[in-house]
C-alpha cells in the first residue's frame, strides 16, 4: 500500500498564497499598462486622422501648395512644364490610386515598392524624410486598397464601397437601437460611452466612404474585378 502525499505545511499555503496574490497584482499593473498603450495609440492615431483632415481641407480650400521657384526649369530660354508639388497626407492615397487605375496593364495589385516607383513615374513627389516609408503608411490608410495575399503586395478593393455603405448602416442601426428610452437597470455610463463610440466611427466611415466613392466612381457599383497579375517590385 502506498503512503499518502505529504500535506503542504502551513508556511508553503501560505508562501504560495503571497505568489499568487502578487502575480495577481503584477498582472493588474500590465492590464493597465496594456489599456494606457492603447488609449495612447488610439489619441495618436486620431490626430494623425486630424492631420491628414486639415491638409485635405486646404487642398480643396487654397489648392496644393505651389512649388518652389527652383522647380521651374528652363529649356530653349522657355520655362519648361512645371512640378508637381510634393503629395502629403490623403494626396497621397488619391494620386496612388489614380496613378494604378491608368497603367496600361491594369494590375489589381502590386508590391508596394513597384506603387511607388509607378507614382515617382507619373511625375508625383512624395513629402517626408522617407518617402518610401511615408507612402506605404498613407497607402495602408487608404478605404479602396488593402494587403494582398503575398508580402509586401496591396490590392484595389473595388468592393470598399458597398462594404463601407453596409457599416454605415449597421452603425446606424446600432446608434438607433440605444438612443431609446433606457431601462430602470441600464448602465447609464455604459450608455453613454457606447453612444460616443458609435458617433466617432460613424464619423469615420463616412469620411472613408466620400473618399472611397471619389476614388472609384463606377468602378464601385460594377463590384469586384477579376484578379490581374501582381507586379513586382523592382
Amino acid at each position: 500500500m502506498l503512503p499518502p502525499a505529504p500535506t503542504p505545511s502551513a508556511r508553503l499555503v501560505r508562501a504560495a498564497a503571497a505568489e499568487r496574490a502578487e502575480l495577481g497584482r503584477h498582472r493588474e499593473r500590465l492590464l493597465s499598462a496594456r489599456e494606457s498603450l492603447r488609449a495612447e495609440l488610439q489619441a495618436i492615431e486620431a490626430s494623425l486622422r486630424e492631420l491628414d483632415e486639415r491638409d485635405a481641407l486646404l487642398d480643396r480650400v487654397v489648392g496644393p501648395p505651389a512649388p518652389p521657384a527652383a522647380a521651374v526649369a528652363i529649356e530653349g530660354g522657355r520655362p519648361a512644364s512645371r512640378e508637381r508639388a510634393p503629395l502629403r497626407g490623403p494626396a497621397i492615397r488619391r494620386a496612388a490610386v489614380e496613378v494604378l487605375l491608368a497603367q496600361p496593364e491594369a494590375p489589381q495589385a502590386l508590391h508596394y515598392r513597384a506603387w511607388f516607383d509607378a507614382l515617382e513615374a507619373a511625375g508625383y513627389e512624395v513629402a517626408g524624410k522617407d518617402p518610401l516609408a511615408v507612402f506605404l503608411t498613407q497607402l495602408s490608410r487608404s478605404p479602396v486598397v488593402r494587403r494582398g495575399t503575398q508580402s509586401g503586395v496591396y490590392e484595389l478593393d473595388p468592393g470598399a464601397p458597398r462594404r463601407l455603405r453596409d457599416r454605415l448602416d449597421a452603425l446606424h442601426a446600432e446608434l438607433r437601437g440605444i438612443a431609446g428610452t433606457p431601462s430602470a437597470t441600464a448602465d447609464l455610463t455604459a450608455i453613454r460611452g457606447r453612444r460616443a463610440a458609435l458617433t466617432t466611427q460613424i464619423t469615420q466611415v463616412e469620411k472613408a466612404l466620400e473618399e472611397a466613392e471619389a476614388l472609384l466612381g463606377p468602378r464601385a457599383a460594377a463590384g469586384p474585378a477579376r484578379p490581374a497579375p501582381v507586379a513586382a517590385a523592382g
